[in-house]
């Protein structure tokens, strides 16, 4: 299992998501109030422990990255990018030339978000995501909306067999030490990702570094008890 934390927008809470067990961090290069410059991400990421992995949140423009914020991802060996805009497989093709992996972002508005296919299952596609995040449909905002979407959505694919040939799923969308322990046992993901349920009150991308280490140890553990179920 993994823990990702979202929306780190100093260099303090990356390395109290650390502290507090986190696997990965997301900077947000793209939209809204947790977006930073790339002078914060690069002091975000010189800092970063060994062993904590960060994943860049990026808006593709004409299939592909802003060439100021690629050459910073590169500068220091970002590799992971989790994906918005208009994507396909060229795009995503493009990228991985280029040395990045995308995780696309899949919003969740129905129950039957799997039941079409999705952009990279096309025939002779010939490309794979590492993982994909499902995240909680607003029309408004790309994540950090606080907000679930029904989990049994997610379970309810899986069995009608929607969810075969899929990579690894991300789970993200209003999770926080109350509700993640449900989320995990109900949509069974590979990894979850929070930013709001971790946050100061009314403080967009200033995190709580007791929230922060109370949802690592409900989602760790959690995760432990789907395990022990499963074997």
């Amino acid at each position: 299992m993994r823990v990702k934390i979202c929306g780190i927008t100093s260099v303090e809470d990356a390395l109290q998501a650390a502290r507090a067990g986190a696997d990965a961090i997301g900077l947000n290069f793209y939209a809204g109030p947790r977006r930073i410059d790339l002078a914060t991400g690069a002091d975000v990421l010189k800092a970063l422990p060994p062993l904590v992995t960060p994943v860049a949140l990026v808006h593709l423009q004409e299939g592909r990255i802003a060439h100021d914020l690629a050459s910073l991802l590169i500068q220091h060996h970002v590799g992971l990018v989790q994906t918005y805009g208009e994507l396909t497989v060229d795009s995503m093709t493009r990228l991985e030339s280029e040395g990045f992996w995308a995780i696309p972002a899949v919003v969740v508005r129905e129950a039957g978000f799997a039941a079409s296919r999705p952009f990279w299952t096309g025939r002779g596609a010939g490309w794979q995501p590492r993982a994909v995040i499902l995240d909680t449909y607003d029309p408004k905002r790309a994540g950090g909306t606080g907000k679930t979407f029904c989990w049994d959505w997610v379970e309810e694919a899986r069995m009608a067999g929607h969810l075969d040939g899929w990579p690894p799923i991300i789970l993200a969308g209003g999770l926080n030490a109350d509700n993640v322990a449900d989320a995990i046992r109900i949509a069974r993901p590979w990894a979850v990702d929070v930013s709001s349920g971790v946050e100061l009150e009314g403080t967009p991308g200033r995190k709580d570094p007791g929230k922060l280490r109370v949802f690592v140890r409900a989602a760790r553990t959690a995760f432990e008890r789907n395990a022990e179920c499963d074997g």
